[in-house]
């Protein structure tokens, strides 16, 4: 598959588009990677980022995209540094943000792979000259309807596709940097690979990677791609680093281990100290290190975990604020708040009834008094937790919790 400025050429741009609308622009940004000033790299980075990765999603121009990526990626000129908003990166060689890019369009092509039997199915000619000619329209009402249509949801269940077609030349591409000189370029290259061969069914080869890891956040990148591969990452729950053990621990194949289960408990026992625990944090975590601990734990948990799992919401509760409570303490409200049927009562279910203060059980109280006895619950500035809180049948103030316990 043709890779690297060949791709700029060939590919048709006005049949492809990205979260902006049609793919003409793309191919000048592109050629700025290697070509342009700071800046232009930088704006270059935040096209990739904004409009052909928009909020991870995959569309018909990001697969030429990551081609071209592919073929470049040797270039000396990627080992000047990289800056981009959009991409999150202030520091690191091009070459690192690039290989991010790639393992985010792999990310992104997993998630939006219809279910089995529900592709779409071919569009005609006059169709996709239809969209095509509306995704290029200054009429924005025109645009807007396409948007809409069901043609454009078959283009893009149909950039999955390609880009799942395109992972053995990405994988090729990917492959030599596994073990750069550079440990950050290690680090992005394990997370591409990992990405890539999830997507393609691939069994990564990560041993050079491995041989030549000297830091706890290189052998974390590892053992977290390890166990996404579908790896066995058990011999890793008794490192003596309690953040490999933890690593080791999110794996979906560990989910069935108690072990496993045990070393989340243990690493939420000292959220400040996990969150601390990465000078480069894994892609993995897409916030605090204690969020995806948190996450993980709750969906191997059951409503019968739930007295356990109350230290973790002790311990959490003095690090957390307004922007930060729903990720650490909404998987724990919803094992305690269950709906009678045994189902979760979460964002599927809209808002619950309020909660009669008599059908309250010791341990949701129990549960209440650690929110209504911290600022950080309470200090503004997001609703995301209000939501949460809706959606189980709680109060949204502080006061009006602590009335609700009261009586």
């Amino acid at each position: 598959m043709q890779t690297g400025p060949d791709v700029l050429r060939t590919t048709d741009w006005t049949r492809a588009f990205h979260a902006y609308g049609s793919g003409t622009d793309t191919p000048g940004h592109l050629a700025l990677l290697l070509t342009g000033d700071a800046d232009e790299r930088g704006s270059a980075l935040d096209h990739l980022h904004s409009a052909l990765l928009h909020q991870g999603t995959v569309y018909p121009a990001t697969v030429p995209a990551a081609l071209f990526v592919a073929g470049v990626l040797d270039r000396p000129e990627l080992d000047d540094p990289a800056a981009s908003e959009a991409a999150g990166t202030a520091s690191g060689s091009l070459r690192r943000a690039l290989l991010g890019f790639l393992a985010g369009a792999a990310e992104g092509a997993l998630s939006c792979q219809a279910p089995s039997g529900s592709a779409p199915g071919p569009l005609s000619g006059a169709e996709l000259d239809r969209v095509y000619a509306a995704l290029a329209s200054d009429d924005e009402d025109e645009a807007i309807e396409v948007w809409e249509s069901p043609a454009l949801d078959a283009l893009m269940h149909r950039a999955g596709t390609d880009m799942r077609a395109a992972v053995p030349a990405l994988y090729a591409a990917v492959e030599p940097h596994l073990t750069s000189s550079d440990a950050g370029t290690r680090m992005c290259a394990v997370e591409a690979a990992a990405a890539l061969a999830r997507l393609g069914g691939l069994e990564p080869d990560l041993s050079g990677a491995a041989d030549m890891a000297e830091t706890r956040d290189e052998g974390a990148v590892i053992v977290l791609a390890l166990g996404a591969c579908g790896g066995d990452t058990t011999e890793f729950l008794t490192h003596a680093d309690p953040a490999i053990r933890a690593c080791a621990a999110l794996a979906p194949g560990q989910r069935a281990n108690p072990a496993a289960t045990a070393e989340l408990v243990a690493a939420l026992s000292d959220p400040g100290a996990a969150d601390a625990w990465f000078a480069r944090r894994p892609a993995h975590f897409t916030g605090h290190v204690r969020f995806a601990l948190v996450r993980e734990l709750a969906e191997r948990s059951t409503a019968e975990d739930a007295a356990r799992l109350l230290p973790v919401l002790r311990a959490l509760a003095p690090l957390t604020s307004s922007f930060a409570a729903e990720a650490d303490a909404g998987p724990l409200l919803g094992l305690v708040f269950r709906g009678a049927d045994g189902t979760r009562e979460g964002p599927a279910s809209g808002p619950a009834a309020p909660r009669d203060p008599a059908e309250l059980t010791a341990l949701q109280r129990d549960y209440l008094r650690v929110l209504a006895d911290h600022d950080g619950f309470w200090d503004g500035g997001c609703a995301n937790f209000t939501v949460v809180l809706t959606r189980l049948g709680l109060p949204r103030e502080r006061h009006a919790l602590r009335v609700l316990l009261a009586a």
